[in-house]
């Protein structure tokens, strides 16, 4: 069939089919009248049509439940996106800063207010539209716009001013930041990361030939900065000195000059190159490939193993600071964590092979973990170990020199941390362990006033969050019974342990990033209540925005969530509750709408404590280079290899939380004594460096 030639409609012909449209649509059926209210916008636009257009196409889309896949959302997207423009920057001064602050918030405050009504109202218009309906129509109802509602009345704006100048007197109590409440703001790329070096460089002017007689009446010096990176290898060539004595008796004697100052024994690399690549490893998920490839010259060729065996090297040398880090943790008042799944092919090859088969023998082999699934079978294996050393050192005394050291007697990560933690946990049901790998974090400050003294902890395991906070808990002093675990409420996540629930006044809070995020990812099956609901989750994350913005202390949190908190969440509350009478518990919305009500208590604890976070999401953004590492990095193959990256991580993490320049403080312990760091792993925490670099500073 061929296709007609459109012809093209003046804005006269197109306002024409439009008033004959507003004239004849009583009479159309209702299916005939919905669909060309929908293009009658465009059609009576004046000027340019093209906007008008393309929200008609959107909505027709929407009515005929199509959605291009780059509409879809993903992501649940950031809660302050959307807001309105902020105000010039304030000026220099302290005072003005601080005010500037207070009246940004104000404006948020009134902002919010303003719509808040008009969403509510628009609810309330879209319940009277669907009670009108009949039953078999109500999903088809045309959309409210927010700009089609009823403008403010004179009341209602002089109550959004009243609102809007009593949460600027909330942010002004206290006496100024606080700072023990002060947040712990984690980023990808730390600060102190990078080792920064300054130059100070003259240049002095070239007089041309034709100015040589001319006189200097003033020189000016303007400074300019320049700033160079690069990637460079150094070789160091060390001459070692040894020397041969001869001693009374007649006996020679080789001594060698130390190279411990420069790095490792058996390793051509410095203290330096080791806590380099820890931070290019742990912190930024560099593949070892890669970085072979990058740092090999014609002289010297790195492989990935030998960065692997290097890297291995460095958490050998934290494991007792990671270990004392643990211990530290189980006494904290507030801890939080989350999990994700993981991928480590030593562990999916061992389940693959036991399903292919179920009646190959292969089946009643022991796992690769089989040394250290529990912290009983991890003890074991190190004392197998103790006993093959002494076996060794017994027989070298003896006079046996192919007595040479074995690998049973060396210790794995695996078992050294799984005689602490474990490795492995049981089903809740009791049908055998747990088959599914998870690198879970846990986060908590070891001392409740010092954000400073926040540890992060990363544990790849057979097991969840739950399972990790039980093992952690083992060894919590008695005496502190009251504990406070956060996270996404999810069953995993929770301590079922009777003794631990018997021990410890356990109370468990949510995460309200986690009770927005369907609201975000299913909007489009309710557009107007979800649009509500993420309004309404906008002005908590106001109200935190703007706590961070002026300074925390006490006194203004507590009245900021108190007041404007606690009435928001009063909203959120029903309008959670008319959702979950519109949809099923079968349907996402209905499903988020119910864990809302269910857990509104667990959600709102943040109100009365001003200790808490109201989200989860540090430990969230702790684990968003796993898919990195997934796919890059040879840590997806082994386990000790994980455990090596768990060290890394840990260390390179809570150093970043306690300010200390990273690589200064890798290094600091490096050159230490192992010896000195097994027995006393507390004097190089993160937090023990911090405050000795304090009080070595010099007074301002």
């Amino acid at each position: 069939m061929k296709s007609r030639a459109v012809k093209d409609l003046s804005a006269e012909q197109r306002r024409e089919v439009a008033s004959w449209i507003d004239a004849n649509c009583e009479t159309f059926p209702e299916p005939v009248r919905v669909f060309l209210a929908l293009h009658q916008p465009y059609l009576a636009a004046e000027g340019d049509p093209r906007k008008a257009l393309e929200a008609a196409l959107r909505e027709l889309r929407r009515a005929l439940h199509i959605t291009p896949s780059t509409e879809k959302r993903r992501t649940s997207g950031s809660p302050l996106s959307g807001l309105p423009p902020k105000e010039p920057d304030a000026p220099p001064s302290p005072r003005e800063k601080l005010e500037g602050a207070i009246g940004r918030g104000k404006q948020l405050r009134d902002w919010h207010g303003k719509l808040n009504k008009r969403h509510n109202l628009r609810i309330k218009r879209l319940e009277e539209q669907l009670a009108k309906m009949p039953m078999e129509n109500k999903t088809d109802h045309k959309p409210l716009r927010l700009e089609d509602m009823d403008p403010p009345t004179e009341a209602e704006i002089a109550e959004n001013k009243a609102a809007a100048e009593r949460f600027g007197d909330h942010l002004r109590l206290g006496d100024g930041p606080a700072p023990a409440m002060k947040s712990v703001n984690e980023t990808l790329m730390p600060g102190g990361a990078v080792l920064v070096r300054e130059e100070c460089v003259p240049l002095a002017v070239e007089i041309p030939e034709d100015l040589a007689d001319a006189q200097v009446i003033k020189t000016i010096n303007e400074p300019r900065v320049r700033y160079d990176f690069s990637v460079a290898v150094t070789r160091l060539e060390l001459n070692v000195e040894k020397k041969v004595l001869l001693d009374q008796e007649g006996d020679r004697h080789v001594i060698t000059a130390s190279t411990l100052e420069y790095g490792p024994p058996r390793y051509s690399v410095t203290w330096e190159t080791l806590a380099t690549l820890a931070v290019l490893v742990g912190q930024f998920a560099l593949p070892f490939n890669r970085l072979g490839t990058l740092f090999s010259t014609p002289a010297k060729r790195f492989t990935a193993g030998a960065l692997s065996r290097m890297l291995h090297y460095v958490a050998e040398r934290f494991v007792p600071i990671y270990l004392e880090l643990v211990n530290q943790l189980a006494d904290c008042a507030i801890l939080a964590g989350d999990d994700t799944s993981c991928r480590v092919l030593e562990v999916s090859s061992h389940h693959a092979k036991l399903k292919a088969d179920p009646a190959d023998p292969t089946q009643r082999e022991e796992p690769p973990w089989a040394a250290y699934r529990t912290p009983n079978a991890a003890e074991k294996s190190l004392r197998g170990c103790e006993e093959a050393q002494k076996t060794r050192m017994q027989r070298r005394s003896e006079g046996d020199r192919e007595a040479k050291r074995t690998p049973e007697e060396t210790p794995s990560l695996g078992m050294i941390i799984g005689r602490r933690l474990g490795f492995e946990s049981p089903r809740k049901n009791g049908d055998g362990p747990k088959e599914a790998m998870h690198v879970t974090v846990v986060s908590g400050r070891s001392v409740a006033d010092d954000p400073k003294s926040l540890i992060v902890l990363y544990r790849s395991h057979l097991g969840s969050c739950g399972n990790l906070f039980e093992a952690i808990l083992k060894k919590r002093d008695p005496k502190l019974r009251d504990l406070i675990l956060q996270g996404d409420l999810s069953t995993t996540n929770l301590v079922t342990s009777p003794e631990q629930r018997s021990r410890f006044n356990i109370r468990l809070i949510g995460c309200y990033a986690h009770a927005r995020r369907p609201f975000a990812l299913y909007a489009d099956e309710d557009p107007e209540r979800c649009e509500y609901m993420l309004h309404l989750f906008l002005g908590l994350a106001i109200y935190e925005e703007r706590l961070d913005a002026v300074g925390r202390n006490r006194e203004n949190v507590l009245a900021v969530r108190q007041d404007e908190g606690r009435e928001t969440w009063n909203d959120i509350l029903r309008l959670a509750k008319d959702m979950a009478d519109k949809w099923s518990k079968g349907t996402k919305l209905g499903i988020a709408a119910r864990y809302i009500i269910n857990h509104f208590p667990a959600l709102t604890a943040y109100l009365d404590n001003p200790n808490l976070e109201p989200t989860n999401n540090l430990r969230e953004r702790m684990l968003r280079t796993e898919k990195l590492i997934e796919g890059s990095s040879m840590f997806r193959r082994s386990l000790e290899g994980r455990f090596v990256l768990d060290v890394i991580r840990t260390l390179v993490q809570t150093a970043v939380a306690a300010g200390v320049p990273v690589l200064e403080y890798l290094v600091w312990v490096l050159r230490a004594s192992d010896d000195e760091i097994k027995a006393n792993p507390d004097r190089f925490t993160p937090r023990t460096r911090a405050a000795a670099m304090a009080a070595a500073a010099p007074a301002p």
